[in-house]
């Protein structure tokens, strides 16, 4: 269950997508026809995360850390999805919890007129769509279970909701993502009082990654 749950927390940072959806249509029912904006999106990544969750006394904590490759492969136009395969591998710090491996899909719904729509995250599952507030800016929301967040120190949760924010810079040259998730949680403590809080619980880079430098 340990394993699962920290998967859960964080197999949903993965959001590759430096541009915003366009209005050029595209054919359907042609599978070899894939959007420029959808092949952009494979490449391979490498990332690092801190996670953060609380103590004792409610307050935020530093809980665990790690690394992760990310591959996006195999571009696709399937159906109402242009999307590609991801494939990522984390591993932590301590070495108290193994490395993992999770798969899901990244991409773009498709309009009724094959122009792209909203941008989707897919894993465990779930389907996730993610908003472009400005250029290089996107968010998304997704709920934060019980089960997860008592890896993070919370007790008897009423009710937890994860928001995440990306924005996309050139550093030197290379594509980066800055990422920061931030968790609401209401609570009660081991005194049974009701606690509410609201903190930066994942913070993280990832860089695009040349493919001679591989």
């Amino acid at each position: 269950m340990r394993n699962k749950t920290v998967v859960t927390v964080l197999c949903f940072i993965s959001l590759f997508s430096p541009i915003g959806p366009q209005t050029k249509g595209y054919d359907q029912d042609s599978s070899n026809q894939i959007p420029k904006e959808v092949s952009d999106l494979t490449g391979t990544f490498t990332g690092s995360w801190t996670i953060f969750g609380i103590d004792e006394k409610g307050q935020a904590v530093r809980r665990m850390a790690c690394t992760d490759i990310v591959k996006a492969e195999n571009p696709v136009t399937k159906g109402d999805r242009a999307y590609v395969t991801t494939t990522d591998e984390m591993t932590f710090e301590d070495g108290r919890v193994p490395p993992m491996r999770v798969k899901g899909t990244e991409g773009y719904f498709l309009n009724k007129d094959g122009s792209l729509g909203d941008y989707f995250i897919e894993s465990l599952g779930q389907v996730y769509r993610v908003r472009k507030l400005e250029k290089n800016i996107w968010t998304y929301a997704m709920p934060a279970s019980p089960q997860e967040l008592a890896q993070l120190g919370f007790t008897s949760v009423t009710w937890g909701q994860h928001v995440v924010v990306k924005v996309i810079t050139q550093e030197q040259g290379i594509e980066t993502h800055q990422i920061t998730r931030v968790t609401t949680v209401n609570w009660k403590d081991a005194e049974g009082k009701e606690r509410w809080i609201q903190y930066v619980s994942l913070q993280g880079v990832r860089r695009r990654q040349c493919p001679v430098c591989l």
